[in-house]
């Protein structure tokens, strides 16, 4: 089911935590790394009582102790005399060390893989800088890669954001952001005011809207194209803010009812939407003011050296399907056309108001 739809909307602004299993993943990281904190308090905690217990020593001079152990410094003025205590520092020594060089470990491989995710100081980020009119790709789950792939396939750009570092880390000469899609200085790291589009992935219709709804706030002009899952769904997508909502189960089910029911005619729109061959494109062209195709008509394409097939027009409500040579051309006219993708583009450079 797809549908068209420029509303706006102006809702706060609300946090998710996960897409087709990212949620999972990243809980997970934050739990390791709550309960490596936790693990750190309670040996500083008990260890610092333990010498306080056993060596007779004042608060700080135990907390002091204790530190000097863990780092391994040496003993020149404060140390373990009694044997409970020298017990407690084989105990806190190789602990410590495990804990506290451990978190620092993590933390640097964590710093360097950002390094390595982004291309080394930053290239990643100034190839996206200067991309312009490209499509921004919300959730790396198999919709989202699809998705991606397929617009890679048709020659456009594509920026993934995504909060999962493994799944980018597969990426081979693509563009990414690594981090949460909701959030104003992800969405502007990935290029959102100079996109031609924004589509919205993730497998819970939730966070969708939330999306559409910060996309609008950030960038009120994109075009925002989402998924849903069943038709309420689609509705409140729709309200939120969204161009155009795409039920993958609802048309996924009404193809499989039609290509059950007219398999030739099923057949035929699946070569149309692949292209007749690998070189032919379907594509849409729309007309903007001041176009050198404003006011042509469609047998003057012959002339201006395009040779494209135009398989409807549409103006305001009103749709021709096959429109014949005669079919003039408005501003604001969209063609759905096939035909080689050197051709396509010289009509789309056309449409915005360029010569070819």
């Amino acid at each position: 089911m797809v549908e068209g739809r420029d509303t706006a909307n102006d809702l706060p602004h609300v946090v998710h935590d996960g897409q087709d299993g990212v949620a999972g993943m990243n809980l997970s990281w934050f739990s390791n790394r709550i309960m490596l904190g936790v693990s750190i308090i309670i040996l500083l905690v008990m260890g610092t009582a333990g010498y306080s217990y056993f060596e007779g020593l004042d608060f700080f001079e135990a907390f002091y102790l204790l530190v000097i152990s863990i780092t391994t410094v040496g003993y020149g003025d404060v140390h373990p005399l009694t044997s409970a205590g020298r017990t407690l520092t084989l105990f806190v020594v190789p602990v410590g060390l495990l804990l506290v060089f451990g978190l620092g470990v993590s933390l640097a491989t964590e710093r360097l893989d950002d390094l390595i995710l982004r291309g080394g100081m930053g290239r990643l980020e100034r190839r996206i800088m200067r991309l312009e009119n490209h499509f921004i790709v919300c959730g790396y789950g198999r919709l989202g890669r699809e998705i991606a792939t397929n617009l890679r396939k048709l020659g456009c750009p594509v920026v993934i954001i995504d909060k999962d570092r493994e799944r980018l880390s597969e990426i081979e000469d693509g563009l990414f952001v690594v981090g949460d899609a909701l959030r104003e200085e992800v969405l502007d790291r990935a290029g959102i005011h100079r996109a031609r589009a924004l589509l919205a992935t993730f497998s819970e219709d939730t966070i969708n809207v939330y999306l559409v709804l910060e996309a609008r706030e950030v960038a009120p002009e994109i075009e925002v194209i989402s998924t849903a899952s069943d038709r309420e769904a689609t509705r409140r997508l729709y309200l939120a803010g969204a161009s155009r909502v795409v039920s993958p189960q609802v048309l996924g089910a009404d193809i499989i009812a039609k290509s059950a029911y007219n398999p030739s005619v099923y057949q035929l729109m699946s070569d149309v939407m692949a292209g007749a061959s690998p070189s032919d494109n379907i594509s849409q062209v729309v007309i903007n003011a001041g176009s050198p195709l404003e006011g042509r008509r469609l047998s003057d394409f012959g002339k201006m050296g395009v040779d494209v097939r135009v398989m409807l027009i549409r103006t305001g409500d009103e749709t021709v399907l096959s429109p014949t040579g005669n079919a003039k051309l408005e501003s604001g006219s969209v063609l759905v056309v096939l035909g080689k993708a050197e051709d396509i583009q010289n009509l789309e450079r056309m449409g915005v108001g360029k010569r070819p």
